[in-house]
């Protein structure tokens, strides 16, 4: 094997490096290299600094070359040849002797440097990085109604639901609709807004319920706008009753929204980011906010029997703005049609227990654990978690569906009505991720070319900037989102670290892993 000698300028080689064979054809080649460069021929009585490593080209050979220290006319230092049949590097130690400025052979020198690396910080919707301020009880309209709030669980029998309040139920007064509004402590504008609503049957419940004011705090703390809203409740127990109910419901929620997106400007609200989302009755509530329309409205509201309740938009306060909502967070809900579910291009991430006999997790009536099968009486048939998620994908929605196996209804308590802490955090985790992916898209990653075991890549239009770093390895070639690396065979660790910016201003720094072995790479 040939020896190297690597002098720069005046060093003499005895032998070319190894090709470098990461100068792969396609576009990639034609962009000029983005590190310091130095090119110059190598003449006269110079000595290269010492502790720098240079990237030395001679004809096509390529080398990277270090020189420890020049003492008493002997030269000693490091260097690592690329071969063409690894993307592994060894350290060899060289050493020449006083007669090394006479052997000079003209050759390219690149300074090699790492590219300053700074990694983009920035934790908005992914961390708990603000204080929350919390506007209480703002009145966002007004309705005929039984009432707005009644202290009770979405546990609780349907019959002791039922007889809780039937003294209620008779005559309808004006009802004020008021609103939490939780904000992050920070002077930005274009905030994500999401709007979250208690569960209870439409009958019972509160916008102060726990879990409704814990992921509100959570969100608004990562930089949300969150609101928990009262909405109407309350019904005589027929099955028309119950239905205009739960589109009473959907028109509160509607103006609650008009309402925000009225005020955007005064809560930094980017309108383009509109979730919706709640429990039990507030999920099948946000799921019809989100697809019915006013040709999907049930009969019952406006049939020979009952007054017309008029549209979806016409109830509870005069605003006439409109809005589109980007994403749907559905715990444990239901609609009454699938056909409906293709009126919005809103994607969906669910949760539900797949022993759910309150709300079906896949389809039939609710209210199936009750000894007199009230569900098929009082409520139409009602497609759940399971059968949206597989809707919603034929659509070619984004959808993501959370099924927990042998559970039952309110994932967020047992079975004995305590509070289920793990699946509170579960439920709070996976909403976040899939809700921060609806802002920023889905999060980049370092790909491993196939074809090319030194090439990695960020395969994302959505990707503005990039900034590389490698640890345990040299880069042969950057160019914009793709880099060019071979790995240092001593070094403990080798991993590529990635940092920059999207399109729409957010940051990212991602990092991958590479186990090395032998002559080969895999990747984590």
């Amino acid at each position: 094997m040939k020896r190297i000698l690597l002098i720069l300028s005046i060093i003499a080689i005895a032998a070319g490096c190894k090709h470098d064979v990461t100068n792969v054809k396609g576009p990639a080649n034609k962009r000029p290299t983005q590190l310091p460069e130095l090119p110059f021929i190598l003449e006269g009585d110079y000595t290269p600094d010492t502790g720098v490593m240079y990237k030395v080209m001679i004809d096509d050979d390529t080398c990277y070359v270090t020189i420890d220290h020049i003492a008493d006319s002997q030269m000693y230092g490091h260097y690592y040849q690329l071969d063409p049949t690894t993307d592994i590097v060894i350290r060899k130690e060289f050493h020449a002797d006083q007669h090394w400025k006479e052997r000079r052979k003209e050759s390219a020198v690149y300074i090699y440097q790492m590219p300053e690396y700074k990694a983009v910080v920035d934790d908005r919707y992914r961390k708990e990085i603000y204080n929350v301020v919390k506007q209480g009880d703002i009145e966002y309209g007004q309705a005929l109604g039984y009432w707005t709030s009644m202290t009770g669980t979405d546990t609780v029998s349907y019959f002791n639901i039922l007889t809780s309040g039937i003294g209620n139920s008779f005559v309808k007064t004006t009802q004020s609709l008021t609103m939490d509004i939780y904000l992050p402590d920070n002077q930005e504008n274009g905030r994500p807004l999401i709007l979250l609503l208690h569960g209870g049957a439409f009958y019972v419940g509160d916008k102060s319920d726990s879990a409704i004011v814990g992921w509100c705090k959570h969100l608004a703390a990562m930089g949300y706008v969150a609101v928990s809203a009262n909405y109407r409740l309350g019904f005589l127990p027929t099955k028309g009753e119950i239905t205009r109910s739960g589109y009473a419901a959907l028109q509160d929620a509607h103006a609650a929204m008009r309402y925000l997106v009225e005020r955007r400007a005064e809560y930094g609200i980017d309108t383009n980011l509109i979730f919706v989302g709640g429990t039990s009755a507030g999920s099948i509530t946000a799921l019809n906010l989100a697809f019915m329309r006013d040709n999907d409205r049930p009969s019952a509201i406006n049939g020979s029997r009952w007054r017309d309740m008029g549209p979806i938009a016409s109830s509870g306060n005069s605003s006439k703005v409109h809005f589109h909502i980007k994403a749907v967070v559905n715990m444990w809900g239901a609609v009454t049609s699938l056909n409906m579910l293709k009126n919005s291009n809103t994607n969906i991430v669910s949760f539900h227990g797949d022993q759910d006999l309150v709300v079906p997790y896949d389809n039939g009536y609710p209210f199936n654990d009750t000894h007199i099968k009230v569900g098929k009486r009082l409520f139409d048939r009602m497609y759940g978690s399971a059968q949206i998620d597989r809707r919603s994908r034929e659509l070619g929605r984004r959808s993501q569906l959370y099924t927990f196996p042998g559970e039952g209804h309110s994932l967020h308590k047992h079975s004995d009505g305590s509070w289920n802490q793990h699946n509170f955090e579960l439920i709070r985790d996976r909403m976040s991720t899939f809700l921060y992916e609806e802002i920023v898209g889905a999060p980049a990653q370092i790909v491993a070319d196939s074809l090319n075991s030194r090439h990695f890549y960020i395969d994302d239009e959505m990707v503005e900037h990039v900034t590389w770093n490698v640890s345990g390895g040299l880069i042969t070639k950057i160019s914009d989102k793709d880099i060019w690396v071979v790995w240092l065979d001593e070094a403990a660790q080798h991993q590529l670290n990635a940092t920059g910016r999207y399109r729409n201003g957010y940051g990212f720094e991602i990092h991958k892993k590479i186990e090395t072995h032998g002559k080969s790479r895999q990747t984590t």
